[in-house]
């Protein structure tokens, strides 16, 4: 529609809050044509800096990425000239400084940023905050390897929590009735994307937990089909990685991206890379199931077949060499019989010999008896009357040594020599003191003690004489 064809609407003066004179309005081309002048006009090149909160490199090398800050986010493009110059390799979360100009894409008359140069600043709000919850939970041991729990071979029912609008629900719903359609599904729907799907994907995990409790749920799957990297947020909200880590049956994480791991990947049981992928993990197919069993049920015949024909075959080997047990019985108390008569005689015979053994035994004794007393009478006497004299002639051989030690001992006796005369003086007048040798042993004054053959007296020294002057 021209501006000349089109209809005419009146439109408030603003500024002054008069009606204006009628005009032809404006087409959308032609608005969004003046809209970008005036950007490009405006901030013909700007620096910005923000976050890197989706990035996707398109087959043609164009880039096209979300510039994002706390409050605000910004479409952005950078046509292959200029990515070709980029010396990094930019990565969702990361914090770049962007040059380039403001305009419009009028196809679907939305702003964007036109980048002709890129370099990185750091990590951005985001990673940062993220990298610190993955730090904490991995400290508390939601990841740990020795939480993981194996996934039953056959459950009984599968719990899913996704969005009932996805792709994703139709994929594990056809995977599972493909494989096994012997299994009962119960879905538990929440969004998975946006400000909301958090707290519903916490909730519709409680439901499930409920069925699981009461042993009505045997594993479940928690994702969605695929999407931007910034769409993965959701999963690594911690409200929603606590309820899959505290979930008490295994479960299993298909979030849907090859690359990208989410903290609820590595708080799950398992990590599926899609939710078909995650479908084929928790049911096993039929098929290769009957497959199998009618495989060891053939396996379990023919064993117990080739096991009952060997029992028989050896049941008969034995049967063959075992003897009627009446005859075993009859020969053994025959040749019990005949022990019995053997036994009996052989005790007669030892009791006749050793009887015969017992009376000559008694004879020789007497005869040898007699002979052998007198010759020990006549020994006895002989032995006495030497005995006696050895005795005797030993007595005189003491009594002589006696006599002459006697003698000399009386000769070395002190006693011996005050019996011809001589005295022993000792100092003191009790005459238990030291023997007086020498003239030297008192001084004029002391007391001596004068010992006799018979009796002793006190004497008291007048004086002394030096032996060598006498």
């Amino acid at each position: 529609m021209s501006r000349d064809s089109a209809p005419e609407l009146p439109l408030e003066d603003r500024a002054s809050g008069a009606r204006p004179e009628e005009e032809a309005p404006f087409s959308v081309s032609e608005l969004l044509g003046l809209v970008s002048e005036t950007l490009e006009g405006q901030f013909a090149l700007v620096l910005v800096v923000g976050e890197l909160t989706s990035f996707k490199r398109a087959p043609s090398g164009h880039c096209y990425f979300t510039l994002s800050d706390d409050s605000a986010a910004v479409d952005a493009v950078m046509f292959r000239p200029s990515a070709v110059r980029v010396a990094f390799d930019p990565q969702v979360g990361a914090e770049v400084v962007c040059r380039g100009k403001i305009s419009v894409y009028a196809k679907q008359g939305r702003m964007q940023l036109v980048v002709s140069a890129m370099k990185p600043v750091g990590e951005g709000v985001a990673q940062r905050t993220l990298e610190a919850l993955k730090r904490t939970l991995e400290a508390e041991g939601l990841f740990a390897a020795e939480r993981k729990r194996p996934l039953p071979f056959v459950p009984a029912t599968i719990g899913v929590v996704t969005s009932r609008a996805g792709a994703a629900l139709h994929d594990i719903l056809t995977t599972i009735h493909r494989r096994y359609r012997y299994c009962r599904v119960v879905v538990s729907p929440a969004t998975v994307q946006g400000a909301e799907a958090p707290a519903e994907i916490v909730r519709a995990l409680a439901a499930l937990a409920e069925l699981a409790v009461r042993g009505e749920c045997d594993v479940a799957i928690v994702g969605r089909g695929g999407g931007a990297p910034e769409d993965l947020a959701v999963f690594n909200d911690e409200r929603v990685v606590r309820a899959v880590a505290s979930f008490p049956v295994p479960i299993v994480s298909a979030v849907g991206h090859e690359v990208d791991f989410t903290l609820c990947d590595l708080a799950a049981d398992q990590r599926a890379a899609t939710p078909t992928a995650a479908a084929e993990a928790v049911v096993p197919v039929h098929s290769e199931l009957s497959e199998q069993l009618a495989s060891l049920d053939l396996r379990m015949h023919s064993a117990a077949g080739r096991y009952v024909e060997a029992q028989r075959h050896r049941l008969g080997d034995v049967a063959g060499r075992l003897r009627d047990p009446a005859s075993l019985v009859a020969a053994g108390r025959q040749r019990a019989d005949e022990l019995a008569i053997r036994l009996e005689r052989s005790l007669l015979d030892l009791h006749r010999r050793e009887r015969v053994r017992f009376d000559d035994l008694r004879t020789s004794l007497q005869h040898c008896g007699r002979e052998h007393g007198a010759g020990l009478s006549a020994r006895v006497h002989l032995l006495a009357g030497g005995l006696e004299r050895a005795l005797l002639e030993r007595y005189a051989q003491s009594r002589s040594t006696f006599i002459e030690l006697s003698a000399k001992l009386n000769a070395l006796s002190p006693l011996a020599v005050l019996e011809r005369g001589y005295g022993v003086a000792t100092r003191g007048s009790a005459g238990d003191g030291p023997i007086v040798r020498s003239a030297g042993d008192v001084s004029p004054g002391d007391d001596v003690s004068l010992r006799f053959h018979r009796g002793s007296a006190v004497a008291r020294v007048l004086f002394t004489t030096d032996e060598e002057k006498s």
